[in-house]
């Protein structure tokens, strides 16, 4: 059946009817989660729950459901937009929808749809603020603003057509505050004493660190190289690197990434000082998956044979198989008989459902083999079939317990890394119920109270976009470096100081230069004349005459363009006032190319404004002399 998208609803038949015609519609012709959820009930799950507002996240129970005469238009409005718009986090409708279902009951009793004015909905938002503060109130008024532009565009309404605004502001944060009262600063930029220690565990032979101190000093070493989330990293493919020379012939360094959030496949670019660091990581990364990933390619194409790694007993597929030959071929390294026995007794396949038999000449390699592979992950072959990476081809994946230095490695088994795995042993607080040393404190790194130093996965992120806010990099430059889609959150993650932007003014040479001072016109005969005190580069010269500016002050972009059609005044001068003009152009060239060595800020743009305007001049008395 062919999947129809669009809905149109029609005038004539009213609100109600639109409504029932569009949850029917919905219901019946959508087939967007059709394998994966039944209709009836109020849980749809991995996808959404429909719960009253202010009902927790526990059990579920039935007065928790959303109200009967609300419920069939959330569930079709959550199926309609997401077969037109998909976005993975549905919290935001979710919220609206629990908060408009309030403001009915509250304003009108029953919860219909086709009874929402602006009164409702100026209700909605006042019970979302009961709830929510900051931008996920903001978060909450948009998806209002979105949901009420939706059914009044569908003639959902009784009263017709309404407008309504979201109220709530998003709230901005001001950069440049002073670094001590910047509490968001403290918070989201990494403590420098565990970066060198983290930097120090990262650069020490591969012999004198663990698997785990590997994996988690690898991982965060990519998140240093360029702005990134945790889980772009943890998805990366293990041939994400990539190698290409740039306009000046210069060989590039990066890395194929996929950004979330909207942006999509990308290549992020390596800074020069931080390639040797990518690649060591890279490759350490590469060595610890080397084993899961080939027994994912093996699964992937053979199914029926058992997978043969460096210690798995060399014997037929359906030979049977005695105790200490089923420890082998699971992975554990293990020779007395006695433990073979207990290490099989307490070893299950199925996740704890049951567990292994521990008699000789129970198991072949093929039975054992068949058990393995009814426990591969669901999503199999896809690591994130969104990135287009295969289990197979993870950079990051890992055998089950490989990283565990209490139990061995079972090399039967593949393990996803999460984002728990990596921030356990990195952060500052263990899980609940949980007491181990994170890699701090594994290697002595403490902090003035005794206590162990910690990070957290997403401060680099806000570390390098500080770093190329103070280095000038233009906004587009950053979003797209960050892999960010809308530039406008650059803000959220410039952390510079007023101190750092204080120190940034100072060191800029401003001098005494005068500041956009505008002289008189001056005939092209006195400009040798008048301009022998100029102090500085940053001057429009042209036939009739000259402006004195200041460095600071970008050149006009419009005089280069006018210029190509003829520089206006010129053709009054003589041979001899011509080249003395081009001799005060050239005296401005090399005055701020000085200024430019001398790091006076704004300099490179007037410079490279002299050189285009020798350039066209130069170019036009050469074409008059061929005439």
């Amino acid at each position: 059946m062919k999947n129809v998208i669009v809905f149109k609803s029609k005038s004539e038949l009213g609100a109600v009817k639109n409504i029932d015609d569009f949850v029917i519609f919905c219901k019946e012709k959508l087939t967007l989660y059709e394998d994966v959820i039944d209709w009836n009930k109020s849980e749809w799950k991995g996808i959404a729950i429909f719960r009253k507002l202010n009902t927790g996240k526990g059990i579920m129970r039935e007065e928790y459901t959303l109200d009967a005469n609300f419920i069939n238009f959330a569930k079709s409005y959550i199926r309609y937009q997401q077969s037109l718009n998909p976005v993975k986090n549905l919290g935001g409708k979710m919220m609206a929808l629990r908060c408009l279902e309030e403001a009915l009951l509250q304003v009108c009793q029953k919860a219909y749809i086709y009874n929402t004015t602006i009164i409702v909905l100026d209700e909605a938002i006042k019970i979302a603020s009961q709830y929510y503060d900051n931008n996920v109130l903001y978060t909450c008024g948009y998806e209002l603003e979105r949901l009420s532009s939706f059914i009044s565009g569908q003639q959902f309404l009784k009263i017709g057509i309404l407008s309504w605004k979201n109220p709530i502001k998003p709230n901005t944060r001001n950069n440049y505050l002073p670094e001590k009262k910047d509490e968001e600063r403290r918070n989201k930029l990494p403590d420098e004493r565990a970066l060198l220690a983290i930097a120090e565990i990262f650069s020490r032979q591969d012999e004198e660190l663990s698997e785990r101190d590997l994996f988690t000093s690898s991982v965060f070493a990519l998140l240093m190289c360029s702005p990134s989330r945790i889980s772009e990293i943890l998805a990366l493919p293990a041939d994400c690197e990539i190698t290409r020379n740039d306009k000046d012939g210069v060989e590039r360094y990066g890395l194929r990434f996929y950004s979330v959030k909207g942006y999509g496949a990308t290549i992020k670019w390596i800074p020069d000082v931080m390639v040797p660091v990518a690649r060591k990581a890279i490759s350490r990364l590469r060595r610890l998956s080397k084993n899961a990933r080939s027994l994912a390619r093996w699964h992937e194409s053979s199914s029926d044979k058992f997978y043969r790694h460096d210690i798995c007993p060399t014997v037929r597929e359906d030979e049977p198989l005695g105790v200490v030959q089923v420890c082998h071929a699971l992975g554990y390294p293990l020779t007395d008989k006695k433990q073979c026995f207990n290490k099989i007794k307490c070893t299950s396949l199925d996740g704890g459902g049951s567990f292994l038999n521990p008699a000789d000449g129970h198991y072949t390699l093929r039975v054992l083999g068949q058990m393995i592979r009814k426990k591969l992950p669901a999503d199999f072959p896809w690591f994130d079939k969104e990135k287009s990476v295969r289990y197979s081809n993870a950079l990051c994946l890992l055998n089950q317990h490989q990283c565990n230095d209490a139990k061995f490695t079972a090399r039967y088994a593949i393990y996803r890394p999460t984002y728990s795995f990596f921030s356990q042993y990195i952060e500052k607080i263990p899980p609940k119920g949980q007491r181990y040393k994170n890699i701090f404190e594994r290697h002595g790194y403490l902090d003035s109270e005794g206590k162990p130093l910690s990070l957290r996965s997403h401060q680099p992120r806000h570390l390098l976009n500080t770093l190329a806010h103070l280095g000038e990099l233009s906004e587009l430059d950053i979003a797209k470096w960050s892999g960010r889609v809308c530039v406008t959150q650059n803000r959220n993650y410039n952390h510079t100081s007023q101190e750092q932007m204080m120190l940034k003014v100072a060191g800029m040479r401003l001098g005494n230069n005068r500041y956009c001072h505008h002289t008189d016109s001056h005939s092209s005969l006195n400009v040798g004349e008048d301009m022998d005190t100029l102090n500085n580069g940053a001057v429009h010269l042209t036939p009739n005459g000259y402006c004195i500016h200041d460095y600071l002050i970008p050149p006009c972009k419009k005089i280069l363009k006018t210029m190509e059609f003829g520089w206006v005044g010129s053709d009054a001068m003589n041979e001899q006032q011509r080249e003395q003009v081009i001799k005060k152009l050239r005296s401005l060239h090399q005055m701020t190319k000085q200024a430019v060595h001398e790091g006076f800020y704004g300099a490179d743009k007037w410079l490279s404004y002299h050189e285009n305007v020798l350039s066209i001049l130069e170019r036009q008395i050469k074409i008059k002399g061929s005439i």
